[in-house]
């Protein structure tokens, strides 16, 4: 058992400390002899146990439920399927509410993508007619699948809806965007790429710890990922801005946004540097490149927000994508770098590359061969 294992000895909590409350048990013999006349155990009726206000006592209170579906609102149910009842509400929204009151508190619906074989998406556009509503879309804020983690709160329905899509099964992904762009939940001319080339590589996550010590998570983007680069965008001064798009446009809207989170992962490449903020994750670097075919090399380009530069994020953004173009049988980079930009031409030069410039209207054209 794991209390008796003394696992789990609840010296944390705010309520009830060094006590395990439960409403009822249910086990073998060996557990009734180790509940029986033991003060460490206490058992109280279901409306204290089940009561939010009493829940939401506890610090950072997590709440894990499960549910029959969620829809691409945020709405969940975990009783009904249709009109068909599968269980009673038991005690998840109390549990789930709770959390949500809770200081720090964080809540979590954990579900397989599908049902009946992989028949049935589990995330789907509504719920079915005469389903009951066990959770609301204010109760949820961590959606996990086998395909990944959504964070819902606080989301628009678009982001959400997007959230949602990005970790359903790769197979009724195509059918949720269309069933979406018909309800009016995402954009009309939302891009989609289907099958292999669209589906995200989540074997390409890795850690980093850069030259100052500061650890970073770095990934692919995401279809969903347009909120978080708008904020990373918006965060970037003109010069920062001026330096790696060479324009000083300021302006970032969906038609423009959706060419970086959408993409063909077989031709292009899209690595986000990012780290936990308040619970949620935050962009602080971004590298990409797009392999030419023809010559076998790829144009590469990355961007650190500026209260960042300086920490080594830039050098693990294109180590990792040097270290991916290789794996592509890739012979090299290409480049467009201002001639001012002296801390990125200093990058490219220390990674090793045999490097040849030609410079015109005041930037650079570079052509970076690997080394063996």
């Amino acid at each position: 058992m794991v209390l008796s294992s003394g696992v789990v000895d609840n010296t944390k909590k705010e309520l009830n400390r060094g006590k395990t409350v439960a409403a009822f048990c249910m086990g073998r013999k060996e557990t009734y002899e180790y509940l029986h006349d033991n003060p460490s155990i206490e058992f109280r009726p279901v409306s204290y146990t089940n009561n939010p206000l009493v829940i939401a006592r506890h610090k950072n209170m997590t709440a894990i439920n499960s549910a029959l579906e969620i829809d691409l609102t945020g709405q969940a149910t975990a009783e009904s399927l249709g009109r068909i009842f599968y269980s009673g509400i038991g005690g998840q929204a109390d549990f789930m509410r709770g959390a949500v009151l809770s200081q720090g508190g964080k809540t979590i619906l954990a579900l397989q993508s599908t049902a009946e074989d992989e028949e049935v998406s589990r995330i789907v556009p509504n719920l079915k007619e005469g389903a009951g509503v066990t959770l609301t879309r204010g109760d949820i804020h961590y959606v996990v699948t086998e395909y990944g983690i959504a964070y819902l709160h606080g989301k628009n329905i678009r982001e959400r809806a997007m959230a949602l899509i990005a970790i359903a099964h790769p197979k009724f992904r195509p059918w949720l965007i269309e069933e979406a762009r018909n309800l009016n939940l995402i954009y009309k001319d939302q891009e989609f790429i289907p099958g292999e080339k669209g589906e995200y590589p989540e074997y390409l996550e890795t850690y980093r710890t850069t030259k100052t010590g500061l650890r970073i998570f770095l990934r692919p983007v995401r279809m969903s990922d347009e909120p978080l680069l708008k904020d990373f965008f918006y965060s970037l001064t003109d010069e920062c801005m001026h330096h790696r798009f060479i324009s000083t446009r300021r302006d970032m809207p969906h038609e423009r946004l959706q060419k970086f989170v959408i993409i063909d992962y077989t031709k292009e490449m899209v690595i986000l540097a990012v780290i936990e903020q308040e619970g949620k994750e935050m962009i602080i670097g971004m590298g990409q490149y797009y392999i030419d075919e023809n010559t076998h090399t790829a144009e590469v380009a990355f961007v650190v927000r500026d209260d960042y530069q300086g920490k080594g994020i830039g050098a693990e953004l294109l180590s990792y994508l040097t270290y991916l173009a290789k794996k592509n049988g890739l012979h090299g980079f290409t480049a467009e770098v201002l001639i001012d930009n002296k801390p990125m031409l200093n990058l490219f030069e220390r990674m090793g590359f045999v490097i040849e410039r030609r410079a015109e209207a005041g930037v650079y054209e570079l052509t970076m061969s690997f080394r063996e």
